[in-house]
């Protein structure tokens, strides 16, 4: 299984940092985790297409994390689609689906290609990604994910703020990509600084840590440093990075 960043910012924009999207690949197959700001046009650095994809997982409503899914959607349509495109994450996700079909229209017009919803938290099976979604402490509507491939685990919990859940989803997994919103001393009950990542990830007794979702005004080496410093194996996300899960 191997993990593609497409975007590691937050919501603010910067030059080197698209908003969140990471591509999970694996047996030739792929899924997207979160469809920020960016996304496609760094799905595209990978030569993965967005016809490529066989699913898409969104962890919630905040648009650095999925406004570029109707933007993949209606590209798709474009482009002529016939196979299913996958679409798990919260309720909330069918609320986008029927705004956007409705917008500007007369009557609704979903996309000609199937999309089939799996509507989490809950687990799924999209071959050969075994997938569970678990309600995160982020906003209502949070669900972050579980991956499982050949034995291999990658954990992306999305946005969240230091909890007992998170820890427990990510428990023994080889992977954790964790968000790094905050400066290090700041606190913040829906997101992260280095030392609450490092705090998860040693409790969940994580293989890596990949820090990612940084704010402009994030020390990245120092809170890659804090990580470190506890005996983590952690590295800081950007945009373009491959690691082997």
């Amino acid at each position: 299984m191997r993990l593609t960043v497409l975007g590691s910012g937050g919501i603010k924009p910067t030059l080197d940092r698209a908003g969140s999207a990471y591509l999970v690949s694996a047996q030739g197959r792929h899924i997207l985790l979160d469809a920020g700001p960016g996304a496609l046009r760094w799905l595209l650095r990978t030569g993965v297409t967005t016809a490529d994809l066989d699913g898409v997982c969104i962890t919630h409503r905040h648009p650095d994390h999925c406004c570029e899914l109707i933007l993949l959607i209606e590209l798709e349509d474009a482009m002529g689609r016939k196979a299913p495109l996958g679409l798990a994450g919260p309720a909330i996700l069918d609320d986008y689906l029927t705004f956007f079909a409705r917008w500007g229209r007369t009557e609704s017009a979903p996309p000609p290609y199937p999309i089939e919803r799996a509507v989490l938290p809950g687990d799924l099976e999209w071959s050969p990604f075994g997938i569970s979604g678990r309600s995160v402490p982020h906003v209502e509507n949070c669900v972050g994910f579980r991956i499982e491939v050949d034995g291999k685990t990658l954990v992306y919990p999305g946005d969240c703020g230091p909890s007992d859940v998170v820890v427990d989803m990510a428990r023994g997994a080889d992977m954790l990509v964790l968000e790094c919103t905050l400066p290090e001393g700041v606190d913040h009950h829906g997101h992260l600084n280095s030392e609450q990542a490092a705090q998860i990830a040693e409790r969940a007794g994580v293989g890596k840590l990949v820090l990612s979702h940084f704010s402009p005004n994030v020390d990245v080496d120092q809170a890659v440093a804090i990580c470190r410093k506890r005996g983590i194996d952690a590295l800081a996300a950007e945009d373009g990075l491959v690691v082997e899960v």
